[in-house]
């Protein structure tokens, strides 16, 4: 009995020494975790000032754009869109920062949640262990091996504690790895999170870039002359009119078309050979003209920061892409027009089933002509948009596909129609 009890004894003070072990460790995270909550909270009033910052400079681009249109006005919007992207890129750093400092948050409670149920499972184990003991007694043998009636009620009231304390440990290690899991959980969504930041951080250094060359293909083309930019600006606007103008009239033309071949179709499907001539459009949905998205969009369909905003309301989603990247055609379809324009705005435009139809703008090599038919996917071109090449146009702002969905001749927004984005 005596050797028993100082098991017993011995069992609840290597338990004791565990726990304060433990205590030491946890104290000594829970430190860290103070440490990492404080500087989370000098990263927050940081990105609350970034973002004051970017908010002003939103608001003088707002009231720029409603001012009359000048060299000097466009100047100004873009030296604005260019401090706020700095802020921007300055914001997106310290969210990456923030995010990396909550992710050793959850790191170290993660390692506590893995310590505390390390700690349960030995206890879970050495009362297995003198449970499995207590059980193999009969009751005689426990009879024989006490002085009195009253240990042996002490023995029974120990191997009931014992039970108890079994079914708490279960619990209490089943709570620990479902906290575990949840913290888990919680660190991949912060990767993802963190991953995402770190490629909006590089896109909005590519659209950095892009602005600061806009500003500077302005000043090199108008040599700061305002009348030279006056010219500019209304060549880009009829340059643009016409091509909206050209691709409706073409349409409304290839629709037709396409009607009178369907009831001919319909009406002499006879031979194989006419058959074989016509293709029918039937499938409407649409992909990504181009393969590579990671470079992101620039200007978005009627974006209010578009920087010629006013010589047009943006019809279509500018895709960054570099000079000379292969197109694609986003679905089934026609080719309507194929414009090559020289130096000036090139285009191409697809007429798909249900009314849609699709136009890439700012194209430096066409690989199709009119009336060919093109499957999802087929290559069509290559992109443009570096000013002063193939393509390009007046006032194009660098390397990208000005890309515009119409229904029924009318432009629409495009990310209503595409598949969604991966980022």
């Amino acid at each position: 009995m005596k050797r028993k009890i100082k098991n017993v004894l011995g069992f609840f003070i290597i338990l004791a020494v565990v726990i304060t072990l433990a205590g030491f460790n946890i104290a000594s995270a829970n430190t860290d975790i103070n440490e990492l909550n404080i500087q989370i909270k000098e990263k927050q009033k940081k990105l609350d000032e970034l973002k004051e910052q970017s908010n002003h400079y939103l608001d003088n681009i707002n009231e720029k754009q409603q001012e009359t249109v000048s060299l000097q006005n466009q100047l100004s919007i873009l030296e604005n869109k260019i401090a706020k992207t700095e802020i921007d890129i300055l914001t997106t750093e310290a969210e990456i920062d923030k995010t990396g400092l909550e992710i050793k948050d959850v790191e170290i409670q993660i390692g506590n949640r893995a310590v505390d149920i390390e700690k349960k499972d030995s206890e879970l184990e050495e009362l297995i262990r003198l449970l499995h003991k207590s059980d193999q007694k009969g009751i005689l043998e426990i009879l024989l091996v006490n002085d009195s009636l009253s240990n042996f009620f002490d023995q029974i009231k120990y191997t009931e504690s014992l039970q108890s304390d079994l079914q708490n440990s279960l619990i209490s290690v089943k709570s620990f790895k479902k906290q575990l899991e949840e913290k888990k959980d919680t660190l991949n969504k912060k990767k993802e999170e963190l991953n995402s930041l770190k490629i909006k951080a590089e896109q909005q250094k590519v659209g950095l870039e892009e602005e600061l060359e806009t500003k500077q293909y302005l000043i090199e083309e108008t040599k700061n002359s305002e009348e030279k930019f006056y010219n500019l600006y209304w060549q880009t606007k009829q340059e643009q009119q016409n091509a909206g103008a050209d691709i409706y009239s073409l349409e409304r033309q290839a629709r037709k078309k396409l009607e009178e071949l369907e009831n001919k179709a319909k009406e002499n499907a006879d031979t194989e050979e006419e058959k074989e001539e016509f293709i029918p459009l039937t499938d409407a949905t649409l992909m990504w003209p181009v393969k590579d998205l990671s470079r992101g969009i620039s200007a978005y369909f009627h974006d209010p920061t578009y920087p010629f905003r006013y010589l047009f309301e943006h019809p279509g989603i500018d895709v960054r892409a570099y000079q000379g990247t292969n197109l694609y055609s986003a679905g089934d379809g026609y080719i309507i027009t194929a414009k090559d324009n020289g130096y000036g705005y090139s285009y191409i435009a697809i007429m798909h089933a249900n009314g849609l139809s699709t136009v890439y703008g700012h194209v430096s090599k066409i690989l199709v002509q009119v009336d060919q038919y093109v499957a999802k996917g087929q290559l069509i071109g290559q992109s443009g948009g570096m000013p002063g090449t193939l393509g390009a146009g007046n006032l194009s702002t660098g390397p990208h596909l000005h890309f515009e969905v119409r229904l029924n001749g009318i432009p629409v927004n495009p990310l209503d129609y595409l598949p969604r984005m991966g980022f």
